[in-house]
């Protein structure tokens, strides 16, 4: 029969580490500064607003309509005209060099064909270092010329601009072509993050890496640190039981990681301006569930390490694969089938989905129980796992 659990020796323990971590003050701003000085950078570095887009137009036409073409595209907001080149040739070097982005050529006659009913042509080079940003570009190209020559000319034309753009440096690469007819309207609503910001988009997720950060490192290089310095010999003669031991390395650390939630949560919030529509309860249920997991593998660490430069490589081996695969930043969908299979194994990806529905949706347990359920599963794995790894290395 087991010997039940001391809490008396679990509360000892802790004391021991808050008063070993917390009396040291660069020790303090490392486990309660880094992650309010990550958000703040990641919040502010982390952005792929598709702004400020560098522009060079060749108008042959120079005419009030060809004009009014290049205002819209400046009063938009998001272009910048850089470069008036008077021919073709002008274009190269401004594409090499990345002085522009986008090269808008207007055709002769714009003016006149268009109001005779006729189709001129309007070619669109962009930039296609960036597919991303090249793919919004056009989008924008396309929106903007839509809403010009729709809404000004609407009654009197049929078929208004053939709108050529290349997303390849000029003169190469193919065209995608697409007519601009009047007749329908399309009406669209975005919803969740109606701006369409990055930032709603990234910062969320941030969080559950910076938890990983300090939650994985920490309690790894902990335990590890006991080895080294010839303490662990100790602990194992003295009466202290392996699972007392590891709740008191493991519990101090998850109250740090959920403190440290709270602060780049808040700063997220009422700095940031994302927008919170979920249940504040239901998210730190979430992420204690997460907590759980994350420590479990900073144990895993511990027992396969016997230096913190061991420990140190070992989690970077476990943390760049995770935040891959987590779909922080590439979608999953995007992997191979085989990749996709792996990150069914990360709950990091599963605390993302959680977080950026609770954040942005507003959903709660009914929509992502699975997600929880994913989460705890893995989370009592990972800690039987590692627990157990750990007793048999002590005993």
């Amino acid at each position: 029969m087991k010997a039940p659990i001391r809490r008396k020796v679990i509360i000892s323990m802790v004391k021991k580490e808050f008063a070993q971590a917390l009396r040291d003050p660069r020790m303090r701003g490392i486990l309660f500064g880094s992650p309010l000085l990550m958000i703040i950078i990641f919040g502010y570095a982390v952005n792929t607003d598709v702004k400020d887009i560098r522009m060079a137009v060749m108008d042959e036409d120079k005419t009030a309509m060809s004009r009014a073409v290049i205002d819209k595209f400046t009063g938009s907001g998001y272009f910048k005209l850089v470069s008036y080149p008077y021919s073709p040739k002008e274009l190269g070097p401004l594409m090499d060099s990345g002085e522009a982005e986008v090269f808008v050529h207007i055709a002769k006659d714009l003016s006149k064909t268009v109001k005779t009913g006729g189709t001129s042509e309007m070619q669109v080079i962009v930039d296609g270092t960036d597919s991303n940003r090249a793919a919004v570009i056009s989008s924008y190209v396309n929106v903007i010329v839509q809403n010009f020559f729709l809404g000004r000319y609407f009654d009197r034309i049929k078929s208004a601009v053939l709108l050529r753009s290349a997303a390849a440096p000029f003169p190469g690469g193919g065209a995608a072509v697409a007519t601009l007819s009047p007749g329908v309207s399309v009406i669209e609503r975005t919803f969740f993050n109606p701006d369409l910001l990055s930032r709603n988009f990234f910062l969320p997720g941030i969080i559950g890496f910076i938890i990983s950060l300090i939650t994985i490192m920490l309690t790894a290089m902990s335990i590890v640190k006991e080895r080294e310095t010839g303490t662990m010999e100790q602990i194992i003669v003295s009466p202290i039981r392996p699972m007392e031991f590891i709740m008191g390395k493991t519990v101090p650390f998850a109250i740090v990681g959920f403190v440290d939630m709270c602060i780049v949560t808040g700063v997220a919030i009422f700095w940031f301006g994302v927008p919170f529509r979920g249940n504040i309860l239901f998210l730190f249920l979430s992420g204690l569930l997460y907590i759980v997991s994350t420590l479990s593998v900073g144990i895993y660490i511990s027992t396969i390490s016997r230096t913190q430069q061991q420990a140190m490589l070992s989690f970077f081996l476990f943390f760049i694969p995770a935040i891959l695969f987590s779909g922080f930043v590439f979608p999953i969908y995007a992997m191979p089938v085989t990749i996709q299979a792996v990150t069914y194994f990360d709950p990091l990806m599963y605390f993302i989905i959680i977080i950026r529905g609770v954040f942005l949706k507003g959903v709660g347990i009914e929509v992502l129980w699975k997600e929880l359920g994913a989460l705890l599963i893995i989370g009592i794995f990972l800690l039987f796992l590692s627990s157990r790894r750990l007793r048999r290395r002590m005993e």
